[in-house]
């Protein structure tokens, strides 16, 4: 390389500081390179990437000058390499194993290039972003002018969970008088750039002296809730589950002290994960593996004494509705029923409806519910119903009576085409009067409707609901056997954790916010449904933007608008609340569908 110098800076060289200052090497690098890329000084050095992409950043460098890794050699990975294209070499297919609380000998070899100095990142957090905190420093004490292997070592935190995470590794000619890169997205450098993977394998326990439960083979339905494989597991035992590569599964024992262990389905078992309690694993097979339980990870082993449940979770819940004046819960009456009309009994089943926020008035019109009539005489034996409308407690179930109606006759009797239990079905139509529900304008607003069958003869009747999968957890079914004074919530003996929802419609006359309401607003906003960005604008200057989820969770999301818009490309499908705050102290908000 030095060959390639100018004549007059080779005849000067005698009579300059060998340890050049950063702005004379990288001069001198000009002249060899006249493409004349972005100078490195020790303040562009030090500054890190103002704003990171979603996945990791690509450093373009240029390693042709002899500024380049020729080896690395850390955890079991031992590669040998020359300069790569554009500066940049993936070899995250290399993977080295580790322990937690361990640290590693690393050596890198460098080329020939003036200054050289190894820098090294691992990103501990598996965020796709090298931040400051991974930064392990610099490996040895630099290069110059010669072929060198640096070494230094790397340190792993001892909280640092089973799984892969990716290692950085740049050499730069940084200049004599420069530290090392700290930036592992720094620009235009002289030098080269190489990523790898860094392994802590899980550890677990393939023991099961109580064998398989269930017997069968369990395909979970991935909707994004907790699908139970048993109610009835016991340590020591194992289940066996059908996965997909590149799903994400979410395992969980309901004894929170237990310890869970995923393998392969050989006769040798091989761990693909383990931890305590609930345990998260993306799978890299389409087949069947083997979800263990034990009471601890050194493999105990139980009776019924600790019978527990195993569950797993995988896909995308679907997207929460848009409530709209008419909302029915519906679905195939044949899972589930409850009580509540009979001689003896004073039951009454209740379920939960929305008022959307941008309702001006909404009026409950009519409820329609499915019911089997126990009786010879079918739906004409349906004389009325009791009826209350419930405001939402503090835990999301029944609170206090807001509006009764009593002795409420049916508007109409519809038969259906399903059976139950060999029973007729009936939908059954009752006016509510055109009640009028308060609107809460920042976001939907939960109520409850209860409903008490009355019949002419006093036989038992039912209500027929449906077991649901669903994610939001914005619909259940809870029962009182006194008429309304207390509450329980529905759940299944077959498949624990599992509730009903009503197949009941609910009517409402709803108006919207009124146009001159609308445009009374400061802040306008688009577009919605959302997918990445969501322009807001307003007349008044907003201080912050706070975003939160239909439980009322705040998302992490920037506070600031940021050249008038909020980035929501990393949040869940599903529906928001979008709340600023303006420079005057007012609060306006809204909703929005994140597709």
């Amino acid at each position: 390389m030095r060959k390639k110098l100018p004549v007059l800076a080779v005849l000067m060289l005698p009579f300059l500081c060998f340890s050049q200052n950063a702005r004379n090497t990288q001069n001198a690098k000009e002249s060899v390179h006249p493409k004349n890329p972005q100078l490195i000084t020790s303040a562009s050095l030090s500054t890190a990437t103002a704003k990171m992409p979603s996945a990791y950043c690509l450093p373009s460098s240029d390693c042709a000058d002899g500024d380049l890794i020729t080896n690395v050699t850390v955890a079991g990975i031992n590669n040998t390499t020359t300069c790569s294209t554009n500066g940049y070499g993936d070899y995250t297919a290399m993977v080295g194993t580790i322990v937690a609380g361990q640290s590693y000998p690393i050596s890198v070899t460098v080329g020939d290039g003036w200054f050289e100095r190894v820098s090294v990142w691992v990103d501990f957090n598996n965020n796709e972003t090298f931040e400051s905190s991974e930064f392990l420093g610099e490996i040895g004490a630099g290069s110059n002018n010669t072929v060198s292997t640096l070494t230094g070592n790397i340190a792993i935190p001892s909280t640092l969970a089973p799984g892969s995470y990716r290692m950085r590794v740049m050499v730069a000619a940084t200049g004599s008088s420069n530290p090392a890169v700290t930036d592992p997205c720094a620009p235009g450098v002289y030098g080269e750039t190489e990523d790898y993977t860094l392994k802590i394998a899980p550890v677990g326990c393939t023991t099961a002296p109580n064998g398989q439960y269930p017997t069968t083979t369990v395909t979970p339905n991935c909707n994004g809730s907790m699908y139970t494989i048993t109610a009835e597991g016991w340590t020591g035992e194992y289940s066996s589950l059908n996965v997909t590569s590149g799903v994400n599964y979410t395992f969980k024992v309901s004894n929170a002290a237990y310890y869970i262990t995923i393998t392969d389905n050989a006769a040798t078992p091989t761990i693909l994960a383990g931890g305590t309690g609930q345990i998260s694993w993306t799978s890299n097979i389409t087949g069947v593996i083997r979800f263990y339980s034990h009471t601890s990870v050194a493999c105990g082993s139980g009776t019924s004494a600790t019978a527990h449940t195993r569950s797993v979770q995988c896909g995308t819940p679907p997207v929460e509705p848009d409530y709209g004046c008419d909302q029915t819960y519906s679905g195939t009456p044949d899972l589930a029923s409850n009580i509540i009309k009979n001689t003896t009994l004073n039951y009454a089943v209740a379920n939960d409806f929305f008022v959307p926020m941008e309702s001006a008035a909404y009026k409950l019109e009519s409820v329609t519910a499915d019911i089997v009539p126990l009786s010879a005489a079918g739906g004409a034996d349906i004389s009325g119903f009791n009826i209350q409308i419930m405001s939402n407690s503090a835990t999301d179930t029944p609170g206090t009576v807001i509006h009764t109606i009593t002795n409420a006759a049916p508007a109409s009797v519809t038969a259906l085409p399903n059976t139950f239990a060999g029973y007729p079905t009936f939908a059954v139509k009752v006016n509510l009067g055109g009640y009028t529900l308060p609107v809460n304008a920042a976001a939907d607003t939960r109520y409850w409707i209860s409903l008490q069958a009355i019949s002419a003869s006093n036989t038992s009747m039912y209500w027929i609901g449906q077991q649901y999968t669903e994610g939001w957890n914005t619909k259940s079914n809870y029962i009182s056997t006194d008429g309304g004074a207390t509450w329980a919530q529905v759940t299944s003996d077959t498949a624990p954790g599992q509730h009903y929802d009503s197949n009941m419609m609910i009517d409402a006359d709803c108006t919207v916010a009124a146009v001159s309401e609308s445009g009374a607003r400061n802040v306008s906003f688009y577009p919605n449904p959302v997918k990445d960005y969501l322009n807001i604008d307003s007349k008044i200057k907003v201080e912050t933007v706070h975003i939160y989820n239909a439980n009322g969770q705040k998302m992490p999301v920037s506070a600031k608008l940021v050249n008038g818009r909020v980035d929501m490309s990393r949040l869940a499908p599903g529906m928001y609340i979008v709340s600023t705050i303006l420079e005057n102290g007012k609060n306006e908000s809204f909703k929005v569908v994140k597709k």
